[in-house]
């Protein structure tokens, strides 16, 4: 009797501190914690309104664990500048939301737009494709048969770092029928592989079959330059192979000046391009250091001022943008750089750095005429809004070549600074 009482009374209170969990969970105070971002940007005594509004029984502590304060609304108002660092609001010392907080620094950058030769080496070669060699065995491919794969990046043999094709075809040669350890880049982990290189019967030479690639070019628009440093970034996203996807890993490279010969008119599931050229007596602007999904990234050789901009613009943090009208900075024929109407028709939220930030459409009747809209080799065009730069294109859409992808320029800034 006793214990059937009391297994009633534990339901009973079960379900009463479930109840309360529920209608604080439910709570407008909870609601606006969760809802807090995870990232939030502050600029001198302004932006840290979103946890200020959050009062009642939530405390904040820095990362070390110490208390902040005991009321956020009070606590703020006393002491509204904080330690740039990472945060946790707690309701009743329970952790509920981690926030990290960032100082809003003004960066002011001078906006690209001009077309650009990209000219890079690569780190190690990539493989683009396995073969056969004819022996006196028959065919056989010992690289596929090691288990190497095209989109690997051969990057030593034998311990040597491979400098190039070939460098890779010379330490193959030397082996005496007796197996070589390579070691690949896949996908971020780095693998070993035992390979015997063969003799191929057309020419006596040692060769372990497969084609590589140690370099590539291409055409694409410098988004900006921080002006402080010369640090910039360009295309907006990655340099892939074109024969794998896989984006390559910098050795060596440059920016270097284009000349646009002409553009193929982007339509509906055939995006266009622009045509562009460069040379050995082509004017060198800086040098590829990285290669991220946000761009290239490196430093200019010297100022490059943007006759549109010749005192540079403010950086815009991704929650100052808003859906409307913006401007397209880009060159698309011989006229130079210029300014082409767009509206920014999506934003998405996003607390850390990603590549799809928005989505513009095009609006200018000048730029539809010369390009059909947004058409490669415009990647890594400047987005502007409001005398700030807000991002760069990134892609343009196959069903759609008046709308395109950018990504905010606040995570190309973050990728090329170095504050």
């Amino acid at each position: 009797m006793k214990r059937n009482v009391l297994h009633a009374m534990a339901k009973i209170l079960g379900s009463i501190a479930c109840a309360v969990l529920l209608l604080v969970n439910l709570s407008p105070a909870v609601r606006e914690v969760r809802d807090l971002p995870s990232n939030i940007y502050i600029d001198g005594n302004k932006g840290w309104e979103q946890l200020a509004a959050i009062g009642g029984a939530f405390t904040l502590a820095d990362e070390t664990g110490s208390e902040v304060g005991s009321n956020l609304s009070e606590t703020l108002a006393e002491k509204p500048r904080f330690q740039e660092g990472n945060y946790v609001v707690k309701l009743l010392g329970i952790p509920v939301k981690r926030v990290s907080v960032h100082v809003r620094e003004t960066v002011y950058v001078m906006p690209g737009g001009c077309s650009v030769g990209v000219s890079m080496y690569t780190k190690g070669v990539l493989i683009v494709g396995l073969g056969s060699i004819d022996t006196a065995e028959g065919r056989v491919s010992p690289a596929a048969a090691a288990g190497l794969r095209a989109g690997d990046v051969l990057i030593s043999i034998d311990g040597v770092e491979v400098e190039g094709a070939a460098h890779m075809a010379e330490l193959c040669a030397a082996h005496e029928g007796s197996a070589l350890t390579a070691t690949v880049l896949r996908g971020g982990e780095t693998l070993t592989f035992s390979v015997t290189p063969a003799v191929d019967l057309t020419d006596g030479v040692r060769r372990i079959g497969m084609w590589v690639r140690e370099s590539t070019a291409g055409i694409g628009t410098l988004s900006f330059y921080v002006m402080s440093s010369l640090r910039y970034g360009a295309l907006g996203h990655a340099v892939t192979d074109a024969d794998t996807g896989e984006r390559l890993l910098v050795k060596s490279g440059e920016i270097i000046r284009a000349s646009i010969i002409g553009v193929a008119l982007g339509e509906q599931g055939a995006p266009g391009e622009i045509r562009g050229t460069f040379n050995v007596l082509s004017k060198r602007l800086g040098n590829i250091e990285n290669n991220t999904v946000y761009g290239v990234f490196g430093t200019l050789y010297e100022p490059l001022p943007n006759p549109l901009y010749p005192e540079g613009v403010q950086l815009a943090y991704p929650d100052e943008l808003e859906e409307g009208p913006a401007q397209i900075i880009t060159s698309v024929d011989a006229e130079g750089v210029k300014a082409y109407d767009c509206e920014i028709i999506k934003l998405y939220a996003q607390d850390a750095a990603d590549t799809k930030g928005m989505v513009i459409r095009v609006t200018d009747p000048q730029l539809i005429e010369k390009t059909g809209g947004i058409v490669q080799g415009m990647s890594g065009s400047p987005i502007l809004q409001n005398g700030k730069l807000a991002g760069a294109i990134t892609h343009v859409f196959i069903n759609d070549p008046l709308k395109g992808y950018c990504v905010y320029a606040l995570w190309m800034e973050e990728n090329c600074s170095t504050r």
